[in-house]
């Protein structure tokens, strides 16, 4: 990306993308305004008010996208504001509040999972009509996210930024010094096996160095386990039984395995080294300390690296590449997070409505803009694919939104699990496959209630 005005890596380095709150009015306009549900008319022109909750979509991003679209199309108006969830999912209360009360916003941001829980309900309405009408393709995204964005046979939503999961990083300086390929990583999980112990360091019964903990990738719960199931080739959910299954044999496998490597390289040490290495700047990601061979690196994670240490986000010094897999799963697995844009149930202006979100989600400039500020588009015709892969800490990370073959873990599991259990199997405590059990049962539980309470679009 060298060579260009304002480039995503030189953005972030000078101040980084600002969230900010509050609301904010732009003249703007998009297509002919109709109500309802009805068909999708032909774009002429907007001259109505759109309203867009910028929910995981918001902050500087979207202030771009609003001023860009406004500023080619000035007679209508978009008011975006920017909406901060919690745990007790007020974003979903508020939206619900808004739709009974007739008055719901055009367009909202939502997450992966949200594809699922906010359809069932009538949260979100299908564009399915305006999809076929624009000639837009599934094939125009990668099969990850039109899993989602497509659920139960419709059109639900557009990719807004995609967070590739997981990207394996390494330290090419740990590679060197034990005697390994730093320009290439594992590929499968014997080549794992072999290279935690030759990067680890334990000397005298204390840890100097962490060759990888692949039983906590930011967290022990649903990333962990997202990880190893797709790269052991296991599944949380069986489409044709409509039925979550967390006992399925491939799951063990690879908990089984992780669980073994918390034990040979002592878990518990392990977390102390990480609090001890974050005690003075807990927001730097703990890569940062140079204390870990390997390690998958999220976007955001890469760049609060490039923020904290420079010298270290280069790629002299780290290295990035597929996921190791073991068969049936396959090298280079890759799961979608991130954000997409939706059109609310009881949205007034659809036609608008969907311009602009077109705009942002399947349009060469819209996508564009969010690729130079901080994201990665999930529109594989985006220019801004090409733009960010000029930078070869990125390019592993369009590469894995090219390939993604599957939707984030809470797509596929709507409801809310518990994965304590699975800390136990790590101390020891309990086996892997008592853990899952546990996990298995509990969670198809929540799940029939899940469907006592809504009528779901697939199964």
């Amino acid at each position: 990306m060298k060579g260009k005005t304002h480039t995503r890596r030189s953005h972030l380095q000078s101040a980084g993308v600002a969230i900010g709150g509050g609301l904010f009015s732009v003249a703007c306009a998009g297509s002919s305004p109709s109500g309802g549900q009805q068909a999708a008319s032909s774009a002429t022109g907007c001259r109505a008010k759109l309203e867009v909750w910028g929910y995981g979509i918001g902050g500087e991003v979207m202030k771009r996208l609003v001023a860009d679209y406004t500023a080619k199309n000035p007679t209508c108006t978009i008011d975006a504001t920017d909406q901060a969830d919690d745990a007790n999912g007020s974003v979903q209360t508020k939206l619900t509040t808004a739709q009974v009360g007739g008055a719901p916003p055009t367009l909202t941001g939502l997450s992966p999972s949200r594809f699922r829980t906010w359809t069932d309900p009538g949260l979100i309405t299908d564009v399915d009509e305006y999809f076929k009408r624009d000639r837009l393709s599934k094939n125009d995204f990668p099969p990850a996210l039109w899993a989602s964005m497509s659920y139960g046979g419709k059109v639900r939503a557009l990719p807004f930024r995609a967070n590739p999961d997981f990207v394996l990083h390494w330290l090419k300086p740990h590679f060197q010094e034990a005697g390994l390929d730093p320009n290439k990583g594992p590929q499968t999980i014997a080549d794992l096996d072999r290279m935690i112990p030759l990067l680890h360091r334990d000397r005298s019964g204390e840890i100097e160095r962490v060759g990888m903990q692949p039983w906590d990738f930011y967290g022990t719960g649903g990333n962990t386990i997202n990880a190893w199931t797709r790269a052991f080739g296991g599944s949380f959910y069986d489409e044709q039984k409509d039925e979550l299954t967390f006992n399925h044999p491939r799951i063990s496998r690879a908990v089984e395995w992780y669980v073994e490597w918390a034990r040979r390289l002592d878990a518990v040490r392990v977390k102390a080294l990480e609090t001890a290495s974050n005690a003075n700047r807990p927001t730097v990601p703990f890569f940062v300390s140079r204390k870990w061979s390997m390690h998958p690196l999220t976007p955001s994670a890469l760049n609060g690296i490039l923020s904290a240490d420079p010298t270290l986000a280069t790629p002299e010094m780290i290295g990035a590449g597929p996921f190791p897999g073991e068969a049936p799963g396959k090298t280079g697995a890759v799961t979608i997070g991130g954000w997409g844009i939706a059109m609310v149930g009881g949205a007034k202006e659809r036609d608008a409505g969907w311009d602009f979100m077109k705009y942002c989600g399947a349009s060469e400039e819209g996508t564009t803009t969010i690729a130079r500020m901080n994201g990665l588009p999930g529109w594989l015709k985006s220019p801004g694919l090409a733009e960010v892969a000029k930078d070869p800490l990125q390019k592993p990370y369009v590469e894995a939104v090219q390939r993604a073959e599957f939707a984030q873990f809470g797509y596929y599991v709507p409801v809310s699990v518990n994965f304590a259990a699975l800390d136990e199997a790590i101390a020891g405590k309990r086996t892997a496959k008592d853990a899952l059990d546990q996990i298995h049962r509990e969670a198809t539980n929540a799940y029939a209630d899940y469907k006592t309470r809504f009528k779901t679009q697939r199964g």
